[in-house]
């Protein structure tokens, strides 16, 4: 086909694909565009989302090409236009059939994501959506911060008080029974925040505590992103007050020592998911606030670099918020796992030194350090080629 020929198509990408806001990925800027058919996510550059944006059926390549030398001053030649054709192609991106004249746009789209939405958690998701007003979730999201603090400030007259219900049965039953159904509402609150905010909810089930929500990395605005992986939490804060208020209402001595061990225990239990370590609900409340993609890899990857850049040698170049950003988690990692290395070898060697003495911390010490070197220095997963730069359309099973 003539070069005259490939510029005058009008090439339609399918109404099924979402795309996400740009996000980063250590140095780079990219999006991420999905198949929702086949479940297939594609990371994409800056430059490639503008091109298939416009893919709308309605313009030539040729006026997209133009608004492209426009945007970034230069044009695309022929050679670009059948390769990322042929690409688009082979993924499946493109539509077959063009569009419409009544056509709304995303309307399949929308059906298949009312087909997978439980009834139930729509149900609730219309019910409560008071509830999961920005400015409100924030105020609980406050109250439940107020209600650990407070906690933390009465830590030992609680720990008097609850240290006789660690040890009876009936009591750790009901502890137990109270803890399950924090968990169980916990992910309850992570699906109807999602369903609220038209992400898909693909599997939930209370009983095994498991969630698995798709698409919510494609919501629009960095706020959804954030309540959906801190509703959880908050959910934890708001069932501990629940039931210690009622807890506080009943009489008797069981009842008294049950409060407190379960103000502990629920305490624990909300705090423990927002430490801003991976996969907890804190790392991806961090990871969503910051727009940042493998937080935790790409802050990794900072730090093993940083000895390059101070010698001025070749390597990525990182914009100045996302090198702050990474490094400071990289710096929180490190302590974070000094920190655990060293209750862990604490404890072992406490254990250990009434047969060994002094000596005892050495063999602990020495297995936590090979574990952590062992671990740095594992060989890193070699890139695939869908997601060696510059190729177009780097995939990206998330």
């Amino acid at each position: 086909m003539t070069g005259s020929g490939v510029l005058a198509k009008r090439p339609r990408l399918r109404e099924d694909l979402i795309f996400s806001r740009p996000l980063q990925r250590g140095p780079d800027t990219v999006y991420l565009v999905k198949d929702r058919r086949s479940g297939r996510a594609f990371e994409i550059t800056p430059k490639e989302q503008f091109l298939m944006r416009r893919l709308d059926g309605v313009r030539s390549l040729a006026e997209v090409g133009a608004e492209y030398a426009t945007e970034y001053g230069r044009r695309l030649g022929v050679e670009h236009w059948t390769r990322l054709l042929w690409l688009l192609h082979e993924r499946d991106l493109l539509s077959a059939h063009p569009a419409g004249p009544g056509a709304a746009p995303g309307g399949d789209e929308r059906a298949a994501a009312r087909q997978v939405r439980p009834a139930a958690l729509a149900w609730w998701a219309r019910r409560l959506r008071w509830l999961l007003h920005p400015a409100v979730f924030a105020l609980l999201a406050v109250l439940v911060a107020a209600l650990i603090a407070v906690a933390g400030l009465r830590l030992d007259p609680l720990w008097q008080a609850a240290r006789p219900a660690f040890t009876a049965p009936l009591s750790l039953v009901a502890l137990a029974l109270l803890a399950w159904f924090g968990a169980a509402l916990h992910e309850f609150a992570h699906a109807l925040v999602a369903v609220h905010f038209g992400a898909t909810v693909s599997r939930i089930n209370l009983i095994t505590l498991t969630c698995k929500i798709e698409d919510y990395l494609y919501l629009p605005r960095r706020s959804q992103q954030v309540m959906i992986a801190a509703a959880g939490g908050v959910a934890n804060g708001l069932v501990l007050l629940l039931v210690g208020a009622v807890l506080t209402a009943l009489p008797g001595a069981f009842a008294d020592r049950l409060f407190s061990a379960y103000v502990l225990v629920g305490a624990a239990q909300t705090l423990v998911n927002v430490i801003p370590l991976p996969p907890l609900d804190g790392y991806k409340i961090v990871s969503h606030l910051l727009g940042l993609l493998n937080l935790a890899p790409e802050s990794r990857r900072y730090l093993t670099t940083a000895p390059r850049r101070l010698l001025r040698r070749p390597g990525p170049r990182y914009p100045r918020r996302t090198a702050v950003c990474l490094g400071l988690f990289a710096v929180w990692w490190l302590l974070a796992v000094a920190v655990v290395a060293g209750v862990v070898i604490f404890f072992v060697g406490a254990l250990l030194q009434p047969d060994f003495g002094a000596l005892a911390y050495v063999p602990p010490a020495a297995i936590v350090g090979l574990t952590i070197a062992g671990w740095l220095a594992r060989p890193r997963r070699e890139r695939t080629a869908d997601r060696t730069p510059p190729q177009p359309l780097h995939q990206d099973n998330q």
